[in-house]
């Protein structure tokens, strides 16, 4: 695992991803819905070319398992809440996925430091990329009837992720606390 965070590209781009947050706002603010599409798929390709250098190239860092993820968070809740305040999609979702984010966060630093595994699993890939699909139709006034049932989906595929997590862990600790009697 290479840890030289200053010649790591992957790092680099997940950097560029968290500054584009507040360029994104900003252009949703002024009404800069095309350029603030293009710095959200912007960010959306970087999140992919990042995670293939880093796999490929074996640039994967401490740094980047952390912020990666949060880079990518930062940037849909920005959408989100961007869209709610425009009345895009209901006024709820942001927060119940800022919650769920959350839970997330304080559970995963719990994780890291009992040395468990925090990598992304399926179902939090796939609700990641369904979110996306969603904030895109949005993006793009296809009808709230449409819209407001695939972020329901998304809310719904976002607690399913988290149950997943939380299976996980329990796993994890049962595992830890079998081996520890074991040597004992």
């Amino acid at each position: 695992m290479n840890n030289n965070f200053t010649k790591n590209i992957p790092n680099i781009l997940t950097v560029l991803r968290m500054c584009a947050v507040p360029v994104f706002i900003v252009f949703m603010l002024k009404d800069m819905k095309i350029s603030a599409i293009i710095v959200f798929l912007l960010a959306a390709a970087t999140d992919v070319l990042d995670g293939l250098i880093a796999r490929r190239y074996d640039l994967i860092t401490k740094f980047g398992k952390i912020a990666d993820p949060l880079a990518d968070k930062m940037m849909q809740l920005a959408a989100l809440f961007m869209l709610s305040f425009r009345d895009t999609i209901p006024r709820i979702i942001p927060w119940l996925v800022l919650s769920k984010e959350l839970f997330m966060l304080i559970s995963g630093i719990y994780l890291i430091r009992k040395n468990f595994d925090t990598s992304s699993k399926w179902f939090g890939k796939l609700t990641s990329v369904l979110l996306f699909i969603a904030i895109m139709l949005a993006f793009l006034d296809i009808p709230r009837s449409i819209t407001d049932v695939i972020f329901w989906l998304c809310v719904a595929m976002a607690i399913f992720a988290a149950l997943m997590y939380i299976r996980n862990y329990f796993k994890q600790v049962k595992s830890a606390d079998t081996n520890t009697t074991l040597k004992s």
